[in-house]
């Protein structure tokens, strides 16, 4: 099974990812060993800073694939952004300043760690409401979130969708996390793994064979499937899961 990775810092010279094309392909050699054959690319989105754009994205992206063609390395890149949430993101997503995930309906939304849990429910609702299935990244770091897993239950029933990094399960941000992953995949309350890859070397490479390997441990074969491979599908069709 090949996996996809949803949530990734690979673009080069965008933000506080890959500095360089030569530590983008380095990435993404890594990452074709560990069997990952789709990338979104997501850069960060924040407001009141100056971020790339959609045509710098798309522009940077066809570059690297260019580049990965003639390396023969076998991923396919897609464009994306992570978008960190303030109160005009549906607005900047409807006329098209920030990017959805491959062109989708799906948004990757992100919060400060410490944001207040009412803050991210109504951020979410009024993506919602905008039009977007909002994928909310790294959910493990919202400390008012995943204190009660009933918050969590309550983001997916009112149309959110969870994601966790591939790092955070498999134990390599602390036992307390991994501990948190592990009953929100338990729970069946993800939807979607990324590696959230920032280097090319050290702890933020894009490794996702550990992470696959725990999660069809503790949640199962078929689980695992959906959350590595199968639901990103939908993405990429632009259809709910």
């Amino acid at each position: 099974m090949y996996y996809t990775d949803i949530h990734s810092h690979i673009l080069p010279g965008v933000d506080d990812g890959s500095q360089s094309m030569e530590e983008s392909l380095l990435m993404l050699e890594i990452a074709e060993k560990e069997n990952i054959h789709k990338i979104i690319l997501t850069p960060h989105q924040k407001p009141d800073r100056k971020c790339v754009s959609v045509d710098g994205i798309e522009r940077r992206m066809l570059q690297l694939q260019d580049e990965l063609r003639r390396r023969h390395i076998d991923i396919e890149l897609y464009p994306g952004s992570e978008i960190l949430y303030s109160h005009d993101a549906g607005e900047r997503l409807l006329n098209g300043s920030i990017c959805t995930l491959a062109g989708s309906h799906y948004a990757l939304v992100e919060f400060m760690p410490d944001e207040n849990w009412p803050y991210i429910r109504d951020g979410l609702y009024g993506l919602i409401c905008s039009g977007y299935w909002p994928v909310v990244a790294h959910v493990e770091r919202y400390m008012h979130v995943v204190k009660n897993l009933d918050r969590v239950q309550e983001l997916i029933e009112m149309g959110c969708y969870i994601q966790i990094n591939s790092g955070s399960l498999t134990g390599d941000w602390g036992f307390e996390t991994k501990r948190t992953c592990v009953n929100l995949v338990k729970n069946h309350l993800v939807h979607f793994i990324g590696t959230d890859a920032h280097r090319g070397t050290g702890s933020r490479v894009p490794k996702m064979a550990k992470c696959a390997a725990v999660l069809k441990k503790k949640a199962g074969d078929r689980y695992a499937e959906e959350l590595l491979f199968e639901n990103a599908e939908n993405i990429f069709e632009d259809t709910e899961i």
